[in-house]
Formats: structure tokens, C-alpha cells, sequence
């Protein structure tokens, strides 16, 4: 679901289950990195247990030196019991950090790996629906908002499950008014930290769709800045960017406004609850409070109390200055959760009842495909042999490029199937038995070696030169400063149209597919280009399966056969 700023409140407030499924699914990522969030946990509680011990020789110390006047041999092994804790203290106030980052690494390493694997299971013809710039965000920036919480916000929450209790434990014994003082206003701390957390989680989510809307609004604007110069709409757009972009720093207050206000609320508490162990310690050492155990205390037990009061407090504290990486965490794990719940358009139907007799190459057994009310395929029953050359042929519009993303497994069948070699076909099959050449053919920024190289990595350069000879690219690359060690731009800047698909034929042929699917291979071309194009591509793929979506009539003529697709149906 995709929410504006102005009603995501309104979903939250009649949703409150969908913040729970954030929360569970926030705990359930750090199985990924239970032993370091344990080994952070375990720094924590040792940390704090040698804040006790040391609270207690502190006290004794002072009561042996200003009442007892005891000598310094006397007390020189608790000096060096001091020295010892202070050493343990230093290790575990080291590693709690670096084993919560190690946490908070592990889980967005993860979490970036199932966004990659759903990215890749939608495929193309889906990501195609997103704009790019917030799926950008998502998985850079909302990913990285989820680091605080596993390396902060959950170790501290484990803390403050074990250490407070811990301090009331050693409390009460000693006096239990200051321990039922510890009780009282523990809860109240938690009580408004969560008050103050629920308007900071809202402010976090619209915060996070902000930057999502601006990311994607920007990086279209940026990859059309041509376009808009073109139609002197550049300063208006500008005035957009900044419109949205001060959009997204009154959110960004907002969220600091809370977090300094919960800090203040937090700090004010603990500060009264501190007070008042000191007032009532105090008072009971100058004899005028003779409830409980201030009549008898000691030197002692009052500094041993006094010094675990702010103690007591301190997780809390850290916790509610940590609670909004909580809030945050939450914001971004929903934008996370729309896309990592989104299933894969289609369904894979049963090839039990659909199965042909005689396997064929590839095999459409009724297949349609609907995109919500609209229907682009009907009934198509289609197959395949090996070594054909087939000219997928229509208008645009037709169900040309629907038909071409089913092949490759970038989008299912609504209902029907698609069989290769017999069997469902996936796009983890496609993936290894195809290679495809789409329309618009990616040039990444680097050498035209390493964009040839892209289908296959690990390719020697000799076969790499090889591709590169048969697909014509040297042809132009010897004229180069580089040859095929020039830089190109992203997107092939500098670099004519029939270059770039000489590139991407030459990609096609390094992978020695079994099907070549190329879309569209000369659009934009003029009749010489094209006619040298289709003059490689018959080189190239000779002996393997061919099959080309087009329009062109000089390409329809090449092929052995044609397959037409008309308003959803084939002829």
C-alpha cells in the first residue's frame, strides 16, 4: 500500500495491526545476527553488574576512610578491586558498541538481500511500475535507518529487561523505601516513554515517505532534465525540488522536536525519582525521618543507595534516548514490508492437466494475461522448436512485449502456462537457457570489455575479443584511444545507437544461450544501420533459436517464420 503524508496517520490509527507486523517482523531480522546482538547483550549486563559491585566498594570505602579512619593497607585490596573493575568496565564498554554495529551490519546486509531477491522474482516489467529514485531509497537509505535499532535500540531494550531489576534486587535488602521509590517511578519512565514513542513512530513514517516521494521525484526530473529544458519547464520543476524538499525538513524537525521533547520528559523523571532517594537518605543520616530504614542507616548503606539511584535510571534513559531508532525503524521496515509482501503479478498453474504428449522447445498452453480489468493475452496456445527463426509481428500495443516478458519469466501467466523443455518455466530457468536483447539495451558506465563481460564474468579475454570481433564492435573500438578498454557513459553517452547494440548482441552471444530473444533490435536505426545489424545478428545466432519482437518489414523478411499478435491473440 502507498500512503501520502496527509492519510497515513488516519491508516495507522484504524491499523494498528500493521505496526505490530512491523515490530514482529523488526525482531524476527535479528535471528540473522543472534550471536553478536548476545555477545552486545552480555558486554551490557557485565558492564552493569560491575557498576553494582563498584557502587558497593565506593561506599564502604568512604565509610572506612571519613568514620572508620581505617589505614591504607587495609583498604589497598578493595583500591585494587577498583582497578580491576575498571578495566572489565572499559573492555565491555568497548566491545557493546562494536559488536551492536556488528549486529546492525549483519541484519542490512540481509535485509538488502531479500530486497534483491524480490527485485529479482518481480522482474523487470514490474520494477517498471516503481519509481526508481524511491526504490533507491528504500534500499539505501531506509535500509540503513534500520542499523540504530539492532545496534542500539534492541540491546539496550534487552538491558533494561535484566539490569533495573537487578539494582532492585541489591536494593531492597539494603533499604527497601528507596527500593519501593525504584518500583514506583520505574514504570512511569517506561509509561511516557511510550506515550512520547507513538507520536514519534507517526512522525518517523511521514518523515520516510517524504524522502521515498522526493528521492523518486528528483531522479525523474534529473533523467528528463533534457526534456524539460527542451519545453523551458527546468526552473519551475526546480521550484518543485525545493518545495519538497522543505516538505522534508519540516518532517525531519518534527522527529527531532520529539526526540529532544521525550529526552526532556525522561530526564525530569529520573531527575525527581534521583531526588528523592537523596532527600530521604539524607534526612535519615541528620536523624529527622524516622520511617523505615532511615533511623538506623548508615554512612555506607546511604552512599551505597545513592549511588545506585541514578544507575537505576540510566538504562532507562539510554533506552528512551535509543526509543527514536525504534520509531524510525518502524517507518522504514513498513515502506520495507510493501515491497518485500508484494507478490509476483500471475499465478504458476499446475502443468499436471495442461502438459502436452510431445515436448517442444517452448510451449504456450492457454495462456492470458490480464493487468487488473484489462486483458492483454487470450487463450494462447503457441510452441516453439529448436533452431527456428520467428518473427514476433504487431502493432504497438499488440501483446508483443507482454508476450516476450512471459517467455523470459519476468511476469506469469494469469492463467494457463508456459512450458520449456517440457517443464514450468521460471525465470530462474530462462535466466540460464536464454539470453535477451531488450529495446532500450543498458550500457553501465565502464569499459565496452566489461559490458560485454556482464553475462559472463569470468569469461577469458580472448573469448571476450572473440564476441567482440563477431558482433562488429571492433569495428569501431580499434578507432578508439582504448580499444576495447575505452570508458563509455552510463547509458551508452557517447556512443551511437547501432554501437550500443553491437555491445549488447556481443553480451548476448558471450553467454552462448540456447534462445536469443532480442525486442525491438532495430528501432531507431536508419536502413544502413539496420541492414548491418541484421546482417551480425545472422552471423551471431546462426545455430541457435531466434526470436525477434518487431514492426520492421526488413526484419520480418529475414525470418523464417512469423507469428502475428493482434488485440491479445496470435495468428
Amino acid at each position: 500500500m502507498h500512503l501520502t503524508e496527509s492519510d497515513n496517520q488516519t491508516y495507522f490509527d484504524k491499523n494498528k495491526a500493521r505496526e505490530k507486523i512491523c515490530a514482529v517482523w523488526l525482531k524476527a531480522q535479528a535471528k540473522t545476527a543472534k550471536k553478536w546482538l548476545y555477545l552486545a547483550v552480555s558486554a551490557g549486563v557485565i558492564n552493569g553488574l560491575m557498576v553494582i559491585i563498584q557502587s558497593a566498594i565506593l561506599a564502604y570505602l568512604l565509610q572506612a576512610i571519613i568514620i572508620e579512619k581505617l589505614s591504607i593497607t587495609v583498604i589497598m585490596p578493595y583500591l585494587w578491586g577498583l582497578a580491576v573493575i575498571f578495566v572489565v568496565r572499559s573492555l565491555c564498554v568497548y566491545a557493546y558498541p562494536v559488536w551492536g554495529f556488528e549486529v546492525g551490519a549483519q541484519v542490512r546486509s540481509s535485509v538488502r538481500q531479500q530486497l534483491f531477491a524480490q527485485f529479482l522474482k518481480q522482474g523487470p516489467s514490474e520494477i517498471k511500475n516503481h519509481q526508481s529514485g524511491s526504490l533507491a531509497t528504500v534500499t539505501l537509505e531506509q535500509v540503513d535507518a534500520l542499523e540504530h535499532y539492532f545496534s542500539r535500540y534492541l540491546p539496550q531494550q534487552m538491558l533494561v529487561a535484566i539490569l533495573p531489576i537487578s539494582i532492585i534486587l541489591v536494593v531492597m535488602p539494603v533499604n527497601w523505601v528507596v527500593g519501593v521509590i525504584f518500583l514506583i517511578t520505574g514504570p512511569l519512565v517506561v509509561l511516557f516513554m511510550a506515550l512520547v514513542g507513538m507520536g514519534a513512530a507517526s512522525a518517523s513514517r511521514n518523515q520516510f515517505l517524504a524522502m521515498s516521494r522526493m528521492s523518486g521525484y528528483f531522479l525523474d526530473r534529473l533523467q528528463g532534465l533534457s526534456t524539460l529544458k527542451l519545453f523551458g519547464l527546468a526552473e519551475t520543476e526546480l521550484s518543485n525540488i525545493n518545495t519538497m524538499a522543505n516538505g522534508f525538513r519540516e518532517k525531519t524537525m518534527a522527529v527531532l522536536r520529539i526526540a529532544f521533547l521525550s529526552s526532556a520528559i525522561l530526564e525530569f523523571f529520573s531527575a525527581i525519582a534521583v531526588a528523592l532517594v537523596a532527600v530521604y537518605v539524607g534526612l535519615g543520616l541528620l536523624g529527622q525521618i524516622h520511617f523505615g530504614p532511615a533511623e538506623h542507616i548508615s554512612l555506607h548503606e546511604a552512599l551505597f543507595v545513592l549511588l545506585m539511584a541514578p544507575e537505576f535510571f540510566m538504562p532507562l534513559r539510554q533506552l528512551a534516548i535509543n526509543y527514536h531508532d525504534r520509531a524510525a525503524a518502524l517507518g522504514a521496515s513498513d515502506a520495507i514490508l510493501v515491497i518485500l509482501e508484494k507478490e509476483p503479478a500471475g499465478q504458476l498453474t499446475s502443468i499436471d492437466n495442461l502438459k502436452s504428449n510431445v515436448h517442444h522447445l517452448i510451449e504456450f498452453i492457454h495462456v492470458s494475461k490480464k493487468y487488473d480489468q484489462r486483458t492483454v493475452l487470450t487463450d494462447i496456445d503457441l510452441s516453439i522448436e529448436q533452431g527456428e527463426k520467428v518473427a514476433l509481428v504487431g502493432e504497438s500495443g499488440a501483446g508483443k512485449t507482454t508476450l516476450i516478458n512471459l517467455l523470459l519469466g519476468f511476469e506469469q501467466p494469469t492463467t494457463g502456462c508456459v512450458l520449456l523443455n517440457g517443464e514450468l518455466l521460471t525465470q530462474t530457468k530462462s535466466a540460464q537457457q536464454m539470453a535477451w536483447v531488450g529495446q532500450g539495451a543498458y550500457i553501465f558506465h565502464g569499459s565496452i570489455k566489461d559490458n560485454i563481460a556482464l553475462a559472463e564474468p569470468d569469461a577469458s579475454a580472448e573469448r571476450i575479443y572473440a564476441a567482440a570481433v563477431a558482433a562488429g564492435v571492433t569495428e569501431f573500438s580499434e578507432h578508439l584511444s582504448e580499444g576495447l578498454e575505452t570508458q563509455v557513459g552510463e547509458r551508452g553517452y557517447g556512443l551511437s545507437g547501432g554501437q550500443v547494440q553491437r555491445i549488447a548482441l556481443a553480451r548476448a552471444f558471450l553467454k552462448k544461450a540456447e534462445i536469443i530473444v532480442l525486442d525491438e533490435p532495430t528501432a531507431n536505426l536508419d536502413d544502413t544501420n539496420k541492414a548491418l545489424l541484421l546482417d551480425v545478428i545472422d552471423k551471431l545466432f546462426k545455430h541457435q533459436t531466434l526470436i525477434i519482437a518487431t514492426h520492421d518489414p526488413l526484419v520480418i523478411n529475414t525470418m523464417s517464420r512469423h507469428i502475428v499478435v493482434s488485440q491479445g491473440s496470435i495468428s
